[in-house]
C-alpha cells in the first residue's frame, strides 16, 4: 500500500501576514520619526526587525512548499541516462542557413 502525502500544499498566511504588515509599520513609524515622536536610531531598529520577519516567513514558507513537493517525488528517481554504453553515438543532422533579403534567417535541415 501507498501512502500519499497531505493533498493539501502549506498554508501561506503567515508569510502573507508578514509582507501585509510589515510596510505598514515601515510608514507608520516614517511618520513618527519625520513628527519626532520617536529617534532615527529607533525607527532604523524597527525598520530592520520588520525586514527580517518578512525574510524569516518567506524562508520558512519556502521551505515549507519544498518539503510538500519533494514529498510528491518519487523515492528512487534517477536522471533518464541517454547515452547508453551499448548504444552507437548520433551524428548530429547538418543545418543550413540561409539569409533573405529583408535579414531574415531561415534554417533547414539537409536531406542527405
Amino acid at each position: 500500500m501507498m501512502i500519499l502525502p497531505a493533498p493539501e500544499a502549506p498554508s501561506d498566511r503567515r508569510a502573507n501576514i508578514a509582507v501585509g504588515l510589515a510596510p505598514v509599520f515601515v510608514v507608520v513609524v516614517f511618520t513618527l520619526i519625520v513628527t519626532g515622536l520617536i529617534a532615527f536610531d529607533t525607527g532604523m531598529a524597527i525598520f530592520l526587525a520588520c525586514t527580517a520577519w518578512v525574510v524569516y516567513e518567506m524562508l520558512g514558507y519556502q521551505r515549507a512548499v519544498d518539503a510538500y513537493e519533494e514529498s510528491w517525488l518519487p523515492a528512487e528517481q534517477s536522471w533518464p541516462d541517454f547515452e547508453s554504453p551499448g548504444t552507437p553515438a548520433r551524428e548530429p543532422e547538418p543545418v543550413r542557413l540561409s539569409i533573405s533579403a529583408r535579414g531574415s534567417l531561415h534554417f533547414e535541415h539537409s536531406r542527405l
